[in-house]
């Protein structure tokens, strides 16, 4: 494939990551608005267990099509390609239907005494349903990507987004009066009839594709499912644990609450505020942020690959540089207009208290997405998942200590000291790994300074009221662009942005997709 293609390729990937992003948000604020903090608090507690359910089902499934099927298709053999697909799909049917058929069996016992919520069982028995067609497009997820049709997965994303919320958003208001149970099972039908409609699409397009080429030669390739299972042990390990640890998190983090308050609605309530808000605000941004990660991270990968160390330390110091002062301006944003964020979005002002607090973490949040990215372009993926582990032991330690006895506040130091943990060591590492010094000045000092003199200069625009005749969102828009506009300025002024910046970030735009490999591609969908 020539690298026009390539480039287009990666480009419609990344966009469609972003509008499924951008979408997701747009439709979590329409939910927690229509169903209040403590449907969303239910709601939180069901897509945990969906989201423990998938990992079960699909781990490594898509990353195993996409290696095996490139390798195929790079020495000319499409028939093979095409068995280990079936292979693969064979499979993920057989454990998502196992994965499935638990689910709805257990989905009483799951939902009394693990979720601790009897309004979950209805939802998680729907929710299950949807599993094996969510499988299968992984499968073909991963055909498509190795086969360098990245048009297919990223359209059968878009239109999985559009008809769950179209679904939703038709028929949501008149089940609400029915109570969180079926607002909640509404849901979770539109989630199911996403995942069908995925699949319908993305099986469409193979089978289009299959016919359109006519190629009936006979696949020579022995020990199929055994070389997919060899990628797909380790990895299913991993995620299996991990994703095991986060839902536990999710329970303790309630069961705490709960025990805190003494009031279950209320906990409740406070559960589906942070976790269904006031993070989905704080993560919207770095959502964003991770599609430039997705974009760079292959650039790492060949330069390693070529063992050009001084280029590889002046790309890791330009990537890094860049997301100090990404966080940074997030932070700005969210201790500049908490109040108004929370109002204009969610019409509630306790998400602007607790938006604010949590707020300074965005540069640490940033930066561990980012080295975990870079690490894994240079191959040292063992490293973060390392101290991903620990840290899932140390937040459950925190949760189940300090929660039940500070509620919020157990649950705010929890996050502190989580993410100073992650970022801290994988940053240490990347900077031991590469020889790239910390830069104090370029990447705190200077973003903080910018920060704080464009954080005042626009709070005098925000004492004289200058665009109070907006309605309260516009207004908020323009209190953010125009502190973007100062910040911007600030540091292009104190030599924190150059020109050649901009034409470092475009070439690697450029260049990045001729070594794209299957898996940061898989990554960005």
């Amino acid at each position: 494939m020539n690298q026009k293609n390539m480039v287009t390729g990666a480009l419609v990937l990344s966009f469609a990551a972003i509008f499924v992003r951008i979408a997701g948000f747009v439709f979590r604020v329409y939910l927690s608005n229509s169903i209040g903090s403590e449907g969303m608090g239910v709601y939180m507690l069901i897509i945990s267990m969906y989201n423990f359910c998938v990992t079960l089902a699909t781990s490594g499934v898509s990353i195993a099509v996409s290696t095996l099927t490139a390798e195929q298709l790079s020495i000319g053999k499409p028939a093979n390609a095409r068995q280990v697909l079936r292979c693969a799909v064979l499979l993920a049917v057989i454990l998502s239907c196992t994965v499935c058929t638990g689910v709805i069996i257990f989905a009483e016992p799951i939902g009394i005494y693990i979720l601790k919520d009897s309004r979950t069982i209805v939802s998680l028995r729907i929710l299950a349903l949807g599993i094996p067609f969510l499988a299968i497009s992984s499968c073909l997820r991963g055909y498509f990507v190795a086969s360098r049709r990245a048009g297919n997965p990223a359209a059968g994303q878009i239109l999985e987004q559009l008809i769950k919320m179209a679904f939703i958003v038709c028929t949501l208001g008149h089940f609400i009066p029915m109570g969180i149970e079926y607002a909640c099972a509404v849901v979770v039908a539109g989630i199911s009839i996403g995942e069908l409609s995925c699949f319908v699409f993305s099986f469409w397009g193979y089978a289009r594709a299959r016919k359109k080429r006519k190629d009936n030669s006979k696949a020579d390739i022995s020990n199929t499912t055994s070389k997919i299972a060899v990628i797909i042990a380790p990895l299913a390990v991993t995620a299996y644990i991990r994703s095991a640890l986060r839902l536990a998190e999710e329970v303790l983090i309630l069961s705490g609450l709960k025990t805190f308050s003494g009031n279950i609605a209320e906990a409740t309530s406070t559960y589906g505020m942070l976790k269904g808000m006031v993070m989905p605000l704080l993560l919207f941004p770095l959502s964003l942020l991770s599609s430039f990660v997705i974009t760079l991270t292959p650039e790492i990968s060949r330069i390693n690959a070529v063992a050009n160390t001084r280029k590889l330390e002046s790309a890791v110091s330009k990537i890094l540089g860049y997301t100090f002062l990404a966080g940074m301006f997030v932070v700005v944003v969210f201790m500049s207009f908490p109040a108004k964020l929370g109002n204009a979005i969610y019409q509630n002002n306790q998400v602007g208290e607790m938006l604010k607090s949590l707020s300074f973490l965005c540069p640490f949040m940033c930066i561990e997405m980012v080295v975990v990215g870079i690490l894994n372009g240079i191959g040292e993926q063992a490293s973060s998942m390392r101290y991903a582990l620990a840290d899932s032991v140390l937040r459950i330690t925190m949760i189940y200590f300090l929660i039940p006895i500070s509620g919020m506040r157990g649950f705010m130091a929890m996050m502190i000291a989580s993410n100073i943990f992650t970022s801290v060591l994988n940053l240490a590492k990347l900077l031991k790994i590469t020889s790239v010094p910390f830069h104090l000045n370029d990447w705190v000092l200077k973003p903080v300074l910018a920060a704080a003199a464009s954080s005042q200069i626009v709070a005098v625009f925000m004492n004289y009221g200058l665009f109070g005749f907006f309605s309260e969102r516009a207004e908020l828009a323009l209190y953010i662009l125009i502190t973007g506009i100062f910040y911007f300025f600030i540091l292009l002024s104190i030599g924190s942005i150059r020109a050649e910046d901009f034409k470092w970030i475009i070439s690697r735009i450029k260049s990045s997709p001729k070594k794209l490999r299957e898996d940061d591609m898989v990554n960005s969908v």
